[in-house]
């Protein structure tokens, strides 16, 4: 079996030129004859050569305005001009044509070597289009997933706010009053008991009043720990301002605030994952900086939240994994401190090293707040 032919479309007007370049390709190539551009236009419609020599004139069209119908569709051009002109070759070019020829130096070398490279640059151009189509393609799933992966964590931060809502609620409305009933039934037995049993169930009544107070106190104070009421009725800049007071007075660490605006975000889970991960930062100023002091800095800069966690500490090496593994009594750790902040569109940069403390800075597009459930039906 013999080699397939290569398919030349030539687009020339003039016959004898026509019939001149059909004898030098000779075998293996087979040269199909267009007359004008309307003629290789209709070709096109039906055929794809495998490449195209096009003269420059022709009597119906401008031979360039034909250069970029031929390079859309990815078949080769060699442009064949009767005379040597710079500007005609750079035209050609820039429009999409592989080669140039000057027809009175045309040899079955040259023209065979033209067409042979024309064939291969076109290959070679085709097959990295596909594959900036195929990446194109791809960009665009990995964005759609993004995406999701983004509502998805949207969702399973407003899912953990409502749990820990209703948790609030459980801890309010029924064992807070069961811990009341008791107190009361306490108070009651002592006014109920004779006196000559008081002095003997007296220290029982005491430790047990002492208890329940405990008691009630720290559901009080778990109650507003896990849904503080601040953080659904008030902005960003009020909810970080009770929530130094807490860490005052309950981990003794006072917060220095730097807040321009109390900057109320319209999203309520954007909301949450701040102010969740601002108290995970100042959770590890109290258990790992070795300090009583640390400082907020909440402003708004092109477009972006910035948000700095900052203390005096003893800080820790960059270098090392240990600053950004999970921390192993609970919480997100560093490392999921910027993991869940990425799948927002936001970044982490930590700023330390021993004995210089640390600064930890968040940085939030603003329009990460439009995330929504929405995502998750392809909108």
């Amino acid at each position: 079996m013999g080699a397939a032919k290569v398919q030349i479309l030539l687009v020339e007007d003039d016959e004898v030129d026509r019939e001149a370049v059909r004898r030098l390709l000779g075998a293996p190539y087979e040269v199909v004859p267009a007359e004008n551009g309307q003629a290789a236009l209709r070709y096109l419609e039906d055929a794809r050569p495998d490449a195209v020599l096009l003269d420059y004139r022709l009597p119906d069209v401008d031979g360039m305005d034909l250069v970029p119908v031929f390079a859309r569709r990815f078949i080769p051009v060699i442009v064949l001009t009767g005379e040597d002109s710079p500007e005609i070759i750079v035209e050609s070019i820039q429009r999409g044509a592989q080669d140039y020829l000057v027809k009175g130096h045309i040899s079955h070398m040259s023209l065979s070597r033209a067409i042979n490279n024309a064939i291969e640059k076109v290959e070679l151009k085709r097959d990295l289009a596909e594959q900036q189509e195929k990446l194109a393609e791809q960009a665009i799933a990995l964005e759609r997933s993004n995406r999701q992966v983004r509502a998805l964590a949207s969702a399973l931060t407003l899912a953990e706010q409502r749990e820990r809502r209703r948790i609030s609620q459980i801890l309010h409305d029924h064992v807070q009053q069961m811990l009341y009933g008791i107190q009361m039934r306490t108070y009651l037995i002592g006014l109920d008991t004779p006196p000559e049993a008081m002095d003997k169930i007296r220290d029982h009544l005491r430790e047990m009043e002492q208890l329940l107070n405990e008691a009630i106190q720290s559901t009080r104070t778990l109650t507003v720990e896990l849904s503080p009421p601040v953080l659904k009725t008030e902005g960003l800049g009020a909810a970080l301002s009770w929530l130094a007071n807490q860490m005052s007075k309950l981990h003794d660490l006072e917060v220095e605030l730097d807040i321009c605006d109390d900057y109320q975000l319209p999203s309520e889970d954007l909301r949450v994952l701040v102010f969740q991960l601002v108290r995970e930062l100042l959770f590890n100023v109290v258990k790992h900086a070795q300090v009583n002091q640390a400082r907020i800095v909440l402003k708004e800069a092109d477009g972006r939240y910035i948000l700095r966690v900052e203390d005096q500490g003893i800080g820790f090496n960059l270098q090392t994994v240990a600053g950004l593994e999970e921390d192993r009594h609970g919480g997100f750790g560093l490392y999921s401190v910027r993991e869940r902040l990425a799948l927002f569109g936001g970044s982490l940069e930590v700023d330390s090293s021993p004995g210089a403390g640390t600064r930890i800075e968040i940085r939030l597009p603003k329009q990460a707040a439009s995330y929504t459930l929405g995502v998750l039906q392809g909108v």
